[in-house]
C-alpha cells in the first residue's frame, strides 16, 4: 500500500511532529524568486527549518514562515506566482485525497498574494483555506489575509473567487471583497473594496491580546467539534471498507462456482461502495485540512503567549499555555485518524477493481 498524503503544520518554538508522506523529487511546486528578512521553510519530511534561499526549489508538503519585515516571493511550475508577506505561516498541498484534482494552500495566519491565470485554473484548481474560510480559485489575481483573532480578509483584482465558510458561500468577482470573522454565518460581498491589510493585522492583534481566552477556547471548540466529526468519518470508512472487501470475496467464490450472474451482483455492490469510499475520503482530506488550520492558529496561539516581548500584553495567555499539551494529544490523535483514514490511495483500490474486472472477462471467456 502507499503511504498517503500528510504533511506536517509547524510553528517556530513549538515542537510537534507526525508521520511524513513520501513525495518524489519531480513534485516540485514552483521556485523561490526572491525573499529577504528572517524567513524559514521546512520541508515534509523533516524536523528542521532553514533560510529561504533565492532559486531554491519548493516542493509539496513545504511549510513556509516569516517573521517581521520579511517577504517571499514563489513562481509556481504552471505559471502562477504568490507573494507571502510578513508575519506568515502557509503550508503548501497539505493533506490531499488521491482522487482530488486540487492545491491546497493553508494560510495558518498572515498574508498571501496570488495571481493564477486561466490554464492554471482548467488544469488544476486551487484552494486557500484560512481557519474561517475555504477560497476557490480560478483565473484570478487576489490578495487574502488571516489575521491573529481568525479574522480572514478577501480582495479580488481580477478573476473570481468562491468564498466558503461552510455556512454560507459566495463568488467575489473583480474588485470586490469580504471580511469575516471567526463567529460570522453570512458572507457579505463588498463593492469597491480597499482593505488596509496593516490596519485590519494591528488590530485584530490587538483583539487577540485584549482576550485571549475568549478566541484561544473559540478555536480549542472547534478543534474538539472538527476532530470528533473526522472520527465519525473514518468510523464510516472503515465500514464500507470491510463491506466492500467482504463484497470482493464473495464475487470470487462466485467465480470459483462458475456463478456468472452472482459474480457480476457482487461486483456490482463492491463498486458502489468503491465510489462511497472515494466520497469519504474526499471529505476525511476537506475535514482533515480544515482541522489542520485550527491547530495552526491555536500553536501560534503558543507561540505567542511564550514569546518574552509579545506574552507581556497577551491577556489570557495563561488559557492558551494550560491547553497547549492538550491540544498536542489531540493533534497526535488527528494524524493516527488521517493516516487511518487514507491508508488505502485511491490508485490501490482502482488497480484492485481493475485486476477484478479483467478475471471477470476472462471468466467469461
Amino acid at each position: 500500500m502507499k503511504k498517503i498524503f500528510l504533511y506536517a503544520c509547524f510553528v517556530p518554538l513549538i515542537a510537534f511532529s507526525f508521520p511524513q508522506p513520501s513525495f518524489p523529487q519531480e513534485n516540485q511546486l514552483g521556485h523561490v524568486t526572491f525573499c529577504s528578512g528572517d524567513t524559514g521553510i521546512k520541508r515534509a519530511k523533516e524536523d528542521v527549518w532553514q533560510k529561504v534561499e533565492r532559486n531554491m526549489p519548493v516542493y509539496y508538503g513545504d511549510t513556509i514562515s516569516t517573521r517581521e519585515d520579511s517577504v517571499v516571493e514563489i513562481a509556481l511550475v504552471d505559471k502562477g506566482s504568490f507573494k507571502i508577506h510578513s508575519n506568515t505561516q502557509v503550508a503548501l498541498n497539505t493533506i490531499i485525497s488521491p482522487v482530488e484534482r486540487r492545491n491546497s494552500f493553508l494560510l495558518f495566519f498572515g498574508r498571501l498574494r496570488i495571481k493564477l491565470g486561466k490554464y492554471v485554473s482548467r488544469s488544476k484548481g486551487y484552494e486557500i483555506q484560512t481557519p474561517t474560510i475555504i477560497a476557490g480559485v480560478r483565473g484570478t489575481e487576489l490578495g487574502i489575509g488571516s489575521y491573529d483573532d481568525g479574522t480572514t480578509l478577501v480582495h479580488v483584482t481580477s478573476g473570481m473567487v468562491t468564498v466558503d465558510n461552510e455556512a454560507d458561500r459566495k463568488t467575489l468577482s473583480s474588485n470586490q471583497g469580504t471580511t469575516l470573522s471567526l463567529h460570522e454565518r453570512e458572507i457579505k460581498t463588498e463593492l469597491d473594496f480597499k482593505p488596509d491589510w496593516d490596519k485590519s493585522q494591528r488590530d485584530s492583534r490587538q483583539r487577540l491580546f485584549s482576550d485571549g481566552e475568549k478566541y484561544g477556547s473559540t478555536v480549542q471548540s472547534e478543534i474538539y467539534k472538527r476532530k470528533d466529526h473526522l472520527k465519525d468519518l473514518i468510523e464510516k470508512a472503515n465500514q464500507v471498507a470491510r463491506d466492500k472487501e467482504r463484497y470482493l470475496s464473495l464475487a470470487a467464490e462466485a467465480q470459483e462456482k462458475g456463478d456468472d450472474l452472482e459474480y457480476e451482483s457482487c461486483m456490482s455492490e463492491a463498486n458502489a461502495l468503491n465510489e462511497k469510499i472515494k466520497e469519504l475520503n474526499r471529505q476525511i482530506a476537506f475535514y482533515g485540512r480544515r482541522l489542520e488550520c485550527h491547530f495552526g492558529l491555536f500553536y501560534h496561539y503558543g507561540y505567542l503567549a511564550r514569546h518574552p516581548e509579545y506574552s507581556k500584553d497577551f491577556m489570557g495567555k495563561e488559557f492558551i499555555l494550560k491547553e497547549l499539551d492538550n491540544i498536542d494529544m489531540i493533534h497526535a490523535e488527528f494524524n493516527a485518524m488521517i493516516e487511518e483514514g487514507l491508508k488505502m490511495s485511491m490508485e490501490d483500490m482502482e488497480d484492485l477493481m481493475d485486476e477484478m474486472k479483467e478475471k471477470v472477462q476472462r471468466f467469461k471467456k
